[in-house]
């Protein structure tokens, strides 16, 4: 298993760490899912300038300045999944099906009440292109 953070995993805090506690298999969530964590991760061939990119970044930018404490990934190659990518990759599966009450109580878990709903507004636009992708060009989604 290995960390990605802005810090060494034995500098973070212990409230990050919890974070980065394996709940599971990258294999075990959905497609959709699979391509939040890959992004979370900092896959560059996913996010580039495409309208995904974009919006990831938009969107992780507000988690970055009102996340309630930072959010922690494993590395690229590691088939664990912490549970800060659960939490980050059922955040935007709920807001993209439209279930913006359950994203919106989700989003609390992670940021400040007054942001959340513009975190569940992003997340619903990041998880809808990703579904429109994966219809289209599954392919464009392949990290190698």
């Amino acid at each position: 298993m290995s960390f990605q953070s802005a810090r060494a995993i034995d500098q973070i805090s212990e409230d990050a760490r919890d974070g980065a506690q394996p709940v599971g298999k990258l294999s075990q969530i959905s497609e959709q899912g699979r391509v939040v964590v890959t992004l979370f991760r900092r896959s560059d061939a996913l996010r580039g300038p495409s309208d995904l990119g974009k919006v990831f970044d938009q969107m992780m930018l507000v988690f970055a300045r009102h996340a309630r404490r930072p959010l922690v990934s494993h590395g690229m190659r590691c088939d664990c999944l912490g549970a800060d990518e659960a939490v980050l990759a059922q955040f935007v599966n709920l807001a993209a099906r439209g279930k913006r009450e359950d994203a919106t109580l989700m989003a609390m878990l992670m940021l400040r009440a007054d942001i959340a709903p513009l975190a569940v507004s992003m997340a619903e636009q990041l998880g809808l292109l990703i579904d429109a992708t994966l219809r289209t060009d599954p392919r464009a989604m392949m990290v190698h």
